[in-house]
């Protein structure tokens, strides 16, 4: 029987808590990495499948759950931000649970974070994370902490700007390639959308 030194194999409290940081980090960064991953595969799959099925609602809709799913979001839609940016114009939208997924023709107001949009609207900044005050009347219309705002490629329209609107618990900051494949799947929907409109 071998004999082991209980002692050489103790390791202090202290480094016992850097080394779980350390875990915590790295998990969080593999999660990080994996949640970009699962969100440029939904936005290009779906750009993919609204450019070429015939249904492009249905395509649309299909690539909206799975960023949902991809981003953790509440609820996801895509629409119109008017060009006063004073409004949100869904067109199509999904949510999780029993909530109502489809077309939509809900008109959100932008009021309660007018400043923080605006500052987005007037970068060129290709998506930005809004954080919602809790005390915020904005809390009626978009019950979450941040809302994920995506911009379509190109200028707005007569209707304003194609926008994908998250509406999340965490705050999630995409990088630009993530922010660029959902941008990829706006332009395709708004390019059918223009054609089934004709």
């Amino acid at each position: 029987m071998v004999a082991m030194n209980v002692m050489n194999m103790m390791v202090p409290h202290e480094e016992q808590l850097l080394d779980f940081a350390g875990v915590g980090r790295w998990v969080n960064q593999c999660a990080e990495a994996h949640m970009r991953d699962l969100v440029s595969d939904a936005a290009i799959t779906g750009a993919a499948l609204v450019r070429h099925l015939d249904d492009a609602r249905f395509a649309c809709l299909r690539a909206l759950r799975q960023l949902l799913r991809a981003l953790d979001a509440e609820r996801i839609v895509i629409g119109f931000i008017s060009p006063d940016g004073a409004f949100l114009h869904e067109e199509l939208a999904w949510a999780q649970g029993l909530a109502p997924c489809g077309e939509s023709e809900r008109v959100m107001s932008c009021a309660p974070f007018q400043d923080a949009l605006q500052g987005w609207l007037d970068s060129n900044r290709p998506a930005a994370c809004i954080g919602i005050d809790p005390g915020s009347v904005a809390r009626h219309d978009t019950p979450c902490d941040y809302l994920l705002m995506v911009r379509g490629e190109g200028e707005a329209g007569a209707r304003g700007l194609a926008v994908i609107a998250a509406q999340l618990r965490n705050p999630v900051d995409l990088e630009f390639a993530e922010a660029q494949a959902v941008s990829l799947l706006i332009a395709e929907y708004c390019r059918r959308r223009d054609q089934l409109k004709c």
